[in-house]
C-alpha cells in the first residue's frame, strides 16, 4: 500500500473507532442492525462491495465502514425519505394529433407528457441530429474538406430526395457539409459526412447505434446517416428524446443548428459564389419570425418526412430557466400544433427547480451532519452537484415529493467522485436526480496552507529592514526602496505604433474610435453641402433657361418693346434685392 493510502486509511480508522459506539446506538434506536455487507439507512441500501471513493478507486475497509456511518448519520439528521400526500399530475385538455410523442424537461429528464413514447416508428430526417452528434465528436477540425463521392450523390438517395446539388469530386467543408445536413436536411452531405467519418454509411450506422446505446436507447435502431426508410432503421419518442437532450449540451451543434440562413462554399453545379442556390434555410418553421408556425424561445430542431415516416419533429425551447424538449413521431401535418401546445402546457404547468435550493434538507446536512459531536463535513467535503434539477407541478410544493437514495453507481456515474444518487418522484413518476459527493479536501488545505506559508516567506526576504526615501524628481511622489530597481513597463503608451511584424501602424481602440466619428461627421458634412451646391446651380440654371426661352420668344421684337421689356426685367430684379435687404 502507498504512503498516502496508508495516511488516509489511519485517520479513518482512528474516525470510525471514535464512532462505533454512536453508530451501535443509532442503529437500535431505529431497529436496525447492520449486517456485515449492507447497512438499511431508511433512504436506500448501502452496499459496501460497491462504495468508491472520489478519486474512483474502491474504498478500503476503514473507507467502507466511513460510507455505511455516513447512509447512518444521513438518516439520523433527517434525511430520510419523505411521506408525501398524493398529488395530482397535470394533464392535458387537448388531444395529440400525432401517433407518437413526449414532453420532457431537458435539465430533470422528466417525462411531462408522452403518447407511445416506446412505439418504434420510423423517424425520417430528425435522424441527422445523431449524425451531426457523431460527425462533431469524431473530427477535430471543422474545416477539413469532405470529398463527394459518387455514392454519396447517387445512390443511398430516394427520388426527390432533399439535396444541396452536389456532384462526385466537389469538396466542402466539413462545416458546410453539417450546415447543409442541418439546415437544408440535404441527404448527399449526411452521405459524404458518413463516409469522411467512417468510409461508408454501413460503419457509419455502427457508430451510430453504439452511441444511441450509450445514451440508454433501447427501442431504436439506425441504417443509415439520412433517415431514410428502411425496415432497420427506426426509433421512438422516448429515445430519441435522450439524443436530443444530449444534443443541445454540445455548444457548436446549438451554434449551427440555431442559424437561420446560411451561405456555403460554391459548388460545380453553381460555381458562382453569390448564386442564390448556395444560400440555404432553415426548415424548422418555429426557428423563423417569418413563419406563423413560430414560437419565441426554441432554439434548436429538425424536421423530418417520408411517405412511410409521415412528419416527424424534435424542438428544443427555452423560457424562464427551463428547458423542454418535444418529439413528435408520425405526425399527419400536425407536427407543429401538436408542439406548440405541448410547449404551451408545460410551461404553464410546471416548474424546474434546483435541487440544492429546493431542497431544504442538504442546508441541514451542511450544519447538522454530526456523529459523536463530531462534524463530518469539517472532515469531509460533502456536496450536492449543483446543475440537478427537479420538476414539479406549479401547483406543488416539495412536501409532495418522494425520494430514495442509492449507493449502486455505474461506472459513469462515479466517475467525477459521486457515491450516493437520490431519486425523486411524484405519483410514480420520476421528476429528477442528485448526485452527492464525497471528497477528503484535508491534503489539499495543507497544500495551500504551505503554498501561503512558502509566499509569505518570499514576501519578507524581498523587503529590506532599512527604506531610505530620496528626492522626489519629476513629480515621482513615490519613494524609492534602496537596492531596488525601478520596475519598467512593457506597456507601449505611444498613440501611434509600428507593428514590425505585420508591416503595418496600429492605433489605439480610443483614437480609432475618434477618428471613425471624425469621418462620419465629414462625409454626412460633404453630403449636406453637395445638396445646397446642387440647390444653388439649379436655381441658376432655372433663370438662365427662362430668359433664353424670353429671348427666343421676343426675337422679332421691335427696339422699343425690346426696351419696355429690359426696363420690366430690371425692375423685378430691383424689388427681389430690395426685399432681400429687408429680411
Amino acid at each position: 500500500m502507498k504512503d498516502k493510502d496508508k495516511k488516509q486509511t489511519k485517520h479513518l480508522s482512528r474516525f470510525v473507532r471514535r464512532s462505533l459506539l454512536t453508530l451501535s446506538a443509532l442503529s437500535l434506536l431505529s431497529g436496525v442492525m447492520p449486517s456485515s455487507d449492507t447497512i438499511r439507512t431508511g433512504i436506500g441500501s448501502v452496499t459496501h462491495s460497491r462504495a468508491m471513493s472520489s478519486s474512483g478507486n474502491v474504498l478500503t475497509d476503514a473507507g467502507r465502514s466511513m460510507t455505511s456511518l455516513l447512509g447512518t448519520a444521513l438518516s439520523a439528521n433527517g434525511f430520510a425519505p419523505l411521506t408525501a400526500y398524493a398529488a395530482t399530475w397535470p394533464t392535458p385538455d387537448f388531444a395529440v394529433e400525432s401517433e407518437g410523442a413526449i414532453l420532457i424537461d431537458a435539465d430533470s429528464g422528466a417525462v411531462l407528457y408522452e403518447k407511445n413514447a416506446t412505439t418504434a416508428y420510423y423517424p425520417a430526417s430528425i435522424t441527422k441530429v445523431l449524425t451531426a452528434i457523431i460527425v462533431l465528436e469524431n473530427c477535430t477540425n471543422l474545416e477539413d474538406k469532405v470529398t463527394f463521392s459518387y455514392a454519396a450523390v447517387n445512390t443511398n438517395l430516394e427520388q426527390n430526395s432533399t439535396i444541396i446539388g452536389a456532384v462526385a469530386g466537389d469538396k466542402l467543408s466539413v462545416r458546410d457539409c453539417l450546415y447543409g445536413l442541418l439546415l437544408q436536411s440535404a441527404n448527399d452531405c449526411a452521405n459524404a459526412l458518413a463516409e469522411y467519418i467512417a468510409g461508408s454509411n454501413e460503419k457509419f450506422a455502427e457508430l451510430m447505434n453504439q452511441k444511441a446505446a450509450e445514451l440508454g436507447c433501447v427501442n431504436s435502431h439506425f441504417a443509415n446517416p439520412s433517415g431514410l426508410n428502411n425496415p432497420e432503421h427506426y426509433t421512438c419518442a422516448a429515445d430519441y428524446a435522450k439524443i436530443m437532450q444530449y444534443a443541445i449540451k454540445n455548444d457548436t451543434f446549438r451554434s449551427i443548428d440555431a442559424t437561420q440562413v446560411y451561405t456555403h462554399a460554391p459548388i460545380s453545379k453553381y460555381p458562382d459564389a453569390n448564386a442564390p442556390e448556395n444560400t440555404i434555410y432553415a426548415h424548422h418553421h418555429m426557428m423563423r419570425r417569418s413563419f406563423s408556425d413560430y414560437y419565441p424561445g426554441v432554439f434548436a430542431g429538425k424536421t423530418g418526412y417520408t411517405t412511410l415516416a409521415g412528419n416527424t419533429l424534435v424542438t428544443a425551447c427555452e423560457r424562464d430557466g427551463m428547458t423542454l424538449i418535444c418529439v413528435i413521431l408520425n405526425g399527419h401535418n400536425s407536427q407543429y400544433r401538436d408542439t406548440r401546445n405541448l410547449f404551451n402546457f408545460g410551461y404553464d404547468s410546471f416548474q424546474s427547480l434546483e435541487v440544492g435550493t429546493a431542497d431544504e434538507s442538504y442546508n441541514q446536512l451542511a450544519s447538522n451532519l454530526k456523529v459523536d459531536d463530531i462534524q463530518l463535513v469539517n472532515t469531509l467535503d460533502f456536496t450536492i452537484d449543483a446543475s440537478n434539477h427537479v420538476t414539479l407541478p406549479k401547483n406543488e410544493s416539495f412536501d409532495s415529493v418522494c425520494r430514495s437514495m442509492s449507493y449502486d453507481l455505474s461506472d459513469k456515474e462515479k466517475a467525477d467522485g459521486s457515491f450516493a444518487r437520490v431519486d425523486y418522484s411524484m405519483d410514480d413518476r420520476s421528476i429528477g436526480q442528485a448526485y452527492i459527493r464525497l471528497t477528503d479536501d484535508s491534503e489539499a488545505r495543507a497544500a495551500a496552507s504551505q503554498d501561503a506559508a512558502v509566499m509569505e516567506a518570499k514576501v519578507q526576504e524581498t523587503v529590506p529592514e532599512t527604506i531610505h526615501l530620496s528626492e522626489k524628481t519629476d513629480g515621482d511622489s513615490k519613494p524609492k526602496v534602496a537596492g531596488q530597481l525601478p520596475q519598467e513597463s512593457s506597456a507601449n503608451h505611444a498613440p501611434i505604433v509600428l507593428n514590425r511584424e505585420k508591416g503595418r501602424i496600429e492605433l489605439p481602440k480610443p483614437i480609432q474610435r475618434v477618428l471613425f466619428i471624425l469621418t462620419v461627421i465629414a462625409l454626412i458634412a460633404g453630403f449636406v453641402f453637395g445638396i445646397y451646391y446642387l440647390l444653388e446651380r439649379r436655381e441658376e440654371f432655372l433663370r438662365s433657361r427662362r430668359r433664353k426661352r424670353m429671348l427666343k420668344h421676343t426675337k422679332d421684337l421691335t427696339r422699343e418693346q425690346k426696351a419696355r421689356r429690359d426696363m420690366m426685367l430690371n425692375s423685378r430684379t430691383g424689388r427681389r434685392k430690395r426685399s432681400s435687404r429687408r429680411r
